[in-house]
């Protein structure tokens, strides 16, 4: 049954006290980047990602709530949309640039300028009013740096193969290409979010082990896993862009 036809449960959830509480859920996604960025200054790579990684989940279920709760109409003076870009900047650009830099993820002599581009291009990113797509696709690489360095950090790339990767995804936020929304986008919605799931819990599981000094070549499915994750997210981004042009319209910018 639907919450609409459920007498007074709407009335339950759709209040400023559940809108409000849905805010301060999103809110702490900022505390839990703070303290992955103070992990990164640490020293601890894995508390560091780990912590980004509890941001990316909380910044995956507030949209939801949100929506369920309609949190627009009950707050209209909050933006929620403006809350959330701030703290993905945080935890998707700041932490992840910090993080490049602090471990060394590219050649040296290239690791405080691929910082910098990171947080530089990411700007364009976040100011675009026309992000996303009205089929939940955003318009070229939507900057989630967190992920990004997660794979680099997991799979022990070199720094040289890192190199090409920061290059490549920054010069993807400019580019026309099409990138899926993991948890909202419509098009083989039920097989993305089990990709999703089973990927972000395997990339969990591997940067507990290598950030115990493990090595995931002794991980083979794993490290599999984490392969495959981002081929399928990268044959959504090719479907969509080449082979399934509709839907095109652009929506407001938002994360959410």
């Amino acid at each position: 049954m639907r919450l609409q036809d459920r007498p007074g449960l709407a009335e339950r959830v759709q209040t400023p006290a559940m809108a409000w509480s849905i805010h301060v859920f999103t809110a702490t996604g900022v505390v839990f980047g703070l303290l992955g960025l103070l992990s990164v200054l640490d020293g601890s790579p894995r508390a560091a990602l780990l912590w980004l990684m509890v941001a990316q989940i909380v910044d995956g279920l507030d949209g939801p709530m949100a929506r369920v709760c309609s949190v627009k109409l009950v707050l209209p003076r909050m933006d929620g949309n403006v809350l959330d870009l701030v703290i993905d900047y945080v935890t998707c650009v700041v932490a992840p640039a910090v993080f490049i830099h602090q471990f060394n993820l590219m050649p040296r002599w290239f690791s405080l300028p691929g910082a910098g581009l990171v947080m530089l291009t990411s700007l364009y990113c976040f100011g675009r009013l026309d992000l996303m797509t009205d089929d939940h696709y955003f318009r070229g690489f939507p900057a989630m740096w967190n992920l990004a360095v997660n794979v680099m950090f997991v799979l022990q790339s070199r720094p040289i193969v890192n190199f090409f990767v920061v290059i490549t995804l920054s010069l993807l936020v400019f580019a026309p290409v099409y990138v899926p929304h993991p948890i909202r986008v419509r098009q083989h919605r039920q097989v993305t979010i089990a990709v999703i799931v089973v990927w972000l819990g395997t990339m969990v599981y591997l940067t507990w082990v290598v950030g115990q000094g493990g090595t995931p070549r002794l991980h083979f499915w794993a490290d599999a896993i984490e392969i495959g994750g981002v081929l399928y997210l990268a044959w959504l981004t090719i479907e969509r862009t080449y082979l399934h042009r509709s839907a095109s319209v652009g929506s407001p910018a938002t994360t959410a």
